[in-house]
């Protein structure tokens, strides 16, 4: 039996990610699909736009059969732990055979290369990219241009730079890198992105006729304009994801964005110390300076952002840090979770085959399955630890829900995975 693998976020559901679930499932000859998610804050900085267990039903009502939590441990992070918690995910799963996964370049043959220059990383590169760190580039193009260098010198082909450049590319090396180093034994396969871009921020006009493809950047943001699902929003997303949507927002729970943060992130950086900001996981070279001080004086998160930034510090990176601001995530603490890896396979959502096939995780997979998460809070140990950390994510989360009825505390201990009976 062939089991597909996917890494995402779902924010929110839509026609491209039911292409890439249709598409996984032919390409790899699937019986079975399973979504590894982030939960309720994710890999850019910024808060899922409805929570995770409405997101994992837009998953599995479009075809997903099993969606598993990836713990904000290592939703949060940057593109290499991120990618690497997922895999280690997808191979304690014990069933997963093949991880699927899109790409600018649609070709695995071009990613290989830098994947295995990263996974093993000379000296030689390591050097250069020391060079290009120290010359204040972000650590993003800081690597594009070593490893642009160290094609140049001889080491490989094609450019690095150009295929380092591109968002679901930068993802997918990790996601071979994280193979590599994991020694999985799934195999990866690559679909080419088509139609929008990963940064698109608006929907572009489509024939009404034809499958239409946006960005999930472009449906935020024409969310964020508009207060309100639009004609536009109707015809980029499934039937279902607009429901599940349509319920969200009328309960009140939805949509969440980032600027919601302002009144629980303004209160942390007006009343903590300096030294507090300084033990933040990724805060470094006096940062913690220049945040505390521009804080006591913007106007919002966007504004405080616009002032923070610099060549060094990009918008994804800062948005990161100001979520590890507001879930307390410190140094300390990234280095606990960074040792054991992801520790539990926490459902969020089942397909009626995927409640099947997880009779088989539970006797295959090499984590625990958690589909009630109380009793896995009453120990003392690493696994605790970190499911309690996902507890806190939720709760904080539930602080910046539309609905001040609705921002209550322990849902993760209320809420059962959503179950799509046939």
């Amino acid at each position: 039996m062939n089991v597909v693998g996917l890494v995402t976020e779902h924010n929110p559901f839509h026609n491209g990610h039911l292409y890439h679930v249709q598409e996984a499932r032919k390409s790899c000859d699937a019986d079975v699909v399973v979504s590894v998610m982030s939960g309720h804050f994710l890999q850019r900085g910024e808060p899922a736009l409805f929570n995770k267990w409405a997101r994992a039903k837009m998953a599995v009502k479009a075809g997903v059969d099993i969606v598993i939590e990836l713990p904000a441990a290592f939703s949060v992070r940057s593109a290499s732990t991120f990618a690497h918690g997922s895999v280690e995910i997808l191979n304690a799963t014990g069933i997963v055979s093949h991880i699927c996964f899109g790409s600018e370049a649609g070709d695995i043959n071009e990613l290989w290369p830098a994947a295995r220059l990263l996974a093993d990383e000379p000296q030689e590169f390591k050097l250069k990219l020391a060079g290009f760190l120290n010359q204040g580039n972000s650590f993003p193009k800081a690597r594009a241009l070593a490893l642009a260098e160290y094609q140049a010198s001889g080491g490989w082909n094609p450019a690095a730079s150009e295929i380092y450049g591109s968002p679901n590319n930068i993802l997918g090396i990790e996601y071979l890198k994280a193979i590599l180093t994991t020694k999985s034994n799934i195999s990866p396969v690559t679909i080419k992105r088509f139609s929008a871009g990963y940064h698109d921020s608006e929907i572009g006009d489509f024939d009404e006729d034809f499958f239409s493809i946006a960005s999930a950047t472009s449906i935020r943001q024409e969310l964020s304009n508009t207060g309100e699902l639009t004609r536009k929003i109707s015809r980029v997303v499934p039937k279902t994801t607009l429901e599940v949507m349509e319920q969200e927002i009328t309960s009140g729970l939805g949509p969440v964005f980032i600027a919601n943060y302002a009144p629980t992130l303004f209160y942390l950086l007006r009343t903590h110390p300096k030294e507090w900001l300084a033990e933040m996981y990724d805060v470094t070279e006096g940062l913690e300076n220049r945040i505390y001080e521009i804080a006591r004086t913007a106007k919002s998160v966007g504004d405080l952002l616009r002032k923070t930034k610099t060549k060094r510090y990009t918008w994804t990176r800062l948005q990161r840090i100001l979520t590890y601001i507001m879930l307390d995530y410190t140094k300390s603490l990234a280095q606990a979770f960074d040792q054991t890896g992801p520790l539990y396979l926490r459902i969020l959502g089942l397909s009626d085959k995927g409640r099947q096939i997880l009779k088989t995780v539970k006797k295959k997979g090499s984590l625990p399955v958690i589909t009630r998460t109380a009793p896995f809070l009453k120990t003392r140990d690493e696994l605790a630890l970190m499911l309690q950390f996902d507890v806190k994510a939720t709760d904080i989360y539930s602080l910046l829900i539309p609905s001040l009825l609705r921002q209550q505390a322990g849902l993760d201990c209320k809420i059962m995975p959503y179950i799509q009976e046939n």
